[in-house]
């Protein structure tokens, strides 16, 4: 319980720091993220780190639904958060179809398998 309280602090520090960076100084917060967007290897390698140590947490001690349910809210959130910006993602959208699953294999590997894992549960457990 205790871990899950750390990681729940560390995202919402994150997040406040995050947006006092937009409010303060909205450059600041673009040029770290063109540093990172240097580094995609190691960006990679950290994220997924984090992934096995929070999905450790997770998937340990909360049900699968629960997740989904909580994945669910979140890519509502996050969508949200894109709409006002629909026309200069435009090109990345056309960038992600043309590359297909070439640089997102992974991310991709790892929703199917938390999708597949949540239909398992569900319909194993209504028999």
């Amino acid at each position: 319980m205790l871990g899950k309280k750390i990681l729940a602090v560390i995202f919402a520090l994150l997040i406040l720091v995050k947006v006092a960076f937009l409010l303060a100084n909205p450059g600041k917060w673009l040029g770290i993220a063109e540093t990172l967007a240097g580094y995609t290897a190691e960006v990679m390698i950290g994220y997924l780190i984090a992934l096995a140590i929070i999905g450790y947490f997770i998937f340990t001690s909360v049900d699968i639904i629960d997740v989904a349910v909580v994945m669910l809210f979140t890519g509502l959130l996050v969508g949200l958060n894109l709409i006002p910006y629909a026309a200069s993602l435009h090109t990345t959208m056309q960038e992600v179809a043309a590359a297909g699953l070439g640089k997102a294999w992974l991310a991709l590997t790892i929703w199917v398998a938390i999708a597949v894992a949540v239909l398992v549960r569900v319909f194993a457990r209504a028999r």
